[in-house]
């Protein structure tokens, strides 16, 4: 009976790949395009109104970025967007340096001959967030080089958000769609099992990053000192966030959009059991990183209590994608997998 037949892993990966995969980072290109635009608003008219409207773009630009990071596979590596759009850490001192010796940046210059540590949402974060009336004067008049960059590296951004999903999307060059060879669509195709196993993987070392070399080292798990700038962020304390959406981008790979299938569908034809335990720990994992208040590093700090419960359910959560996931669907997973930073 068609109607009874078994969710295939086909299935999961074309629904995945129709409303859960190709929709981020459509979402990704529309705000980084928003961001772009507030940044080139800004710097034509430096007013305290324009620097708030920027800052707010970037933090809504940021997190669907952040939350497409357990869909970071495909051409978001094959292109190395990460050294263009989000590096860490920055570096501080070069970027200074950079705008201390520059008469005149642009996104071609950023591009091609900046340090990954001097571009991205770090970078603008960094122009963006110092103090309110260092920010404007800094800005001022539109031509100076701070606002040449700051507009350098939101046109940079918005051209490559823009790029990953044209390869998603097959709106590239080559018209080749990575979404139709990703899910099984195009003639020549990645073998299901083996873009499953790239779903998996990734969430699985996303998982390990956000638990043990970010809130691990930050709250001094394994008796260590505790490193709260372990946690990859600066002065616009997006910490949580960033951690939040993570841990949301994985559960919307595991349990599929509201209509469609996710690993979920995969995971309950072999264990009903094993589901619901899987659901329940992205549950405990959201609603204690829910807990957690900027700034990250000061509350880690002063009041511990909090990140060290939101340590444990993202170790728990980890364990679990390890043991329900990984082994009900066969995937090996290994170090050579991944460049082993989850930033």
């Amino acid at each position: 009976d068609p109607a009874t037949a078994p969710v295939t892993r086909q299935d999961v990966l074309v629904s995945l790949t129709d409303t859960v995969i190709v929709p981020r980072f459509q979402s990704v290109a529309a705000e980084t395009s928003q961001l772009r635009d507030a940044l080139h608003t800004l710097c034509a008219a430096p007013t305290p109104a324009a620097l708030q409207a920027a800052r707010s773009a970037w933090r809504d630009a940021r997190a669907p970025w952040t939350r497409s990071q357990a869909m970071w596979f495909g051409p978001v590596m094959d292109r190395r967007s990460r050294s263009l759009m989000d590096w860490n850490p920055i570096d501080v001192n070069r970027i200074e340096e950079l705008l201390a010796t520059q008469e005149t940046i642009d996104a071609a210059k950023t591009r091609e001959f900046l340090a990954a540590t001097q571009r991205g949402f770090g970078a603008i974060e960094y122009l963006l967030f110092s103090d309110d009336g260092a920010t404007a004067a800094e800005l001022a008049p539109p031509d100076s080089v701070r606002c040449q960059y700051l507009t350098a590296l939101g046109d940079v951004n918005a051209a490559e958000a823009d790029a990953i999903l044209a390869d998603w999307t097959g709106l590239n060059p080559g018209g080749k769609a990575y979404a139709d060879y990703f899910n099984g669509s195009a003639a020549s195709s990645l073998l299901d099992r083996e873009a499953v196993n790239e779903l998996v993987r990734t969430s699985v070392f996303l998982a390990r990053s956000l638990a043990d070399m970010q809130l691990g080292k930050a709250v001094g798990a394994d008796e260590l000192p505790p490193e709260p700038e372990a946690i990859p962020g600066g002065p616009g304390h997006s910490r949580v966030a960033d951690l939040r959406n993570r841990t949301l981008g994985m559960q919307d790979v595991y349990l599929g959009a509201d209509s469609g299938l996710g690993l979920s569908s995969l995971i309950q034809g072999l264990s009903p059991e094993a589901d619901d335990r899987m659901r329940t720990r992205f549950d405990a994992a959201i609603a204690a990183l829910d807990e957690l208040e900027e700034p990250l590093p000061a509350m880690i700090l002063d009041d511990p209590e909090a990140a060290r419960a939101a340590h444990v359910q993202l170790q728990e959560l980890q364990r679990a994608l390890n043991t329900e996931v990984v082994s009900l669907l066969g995937v090996t997973v290994g170090f050579a997998d991944t460049d082993g930073d989850g930033g």
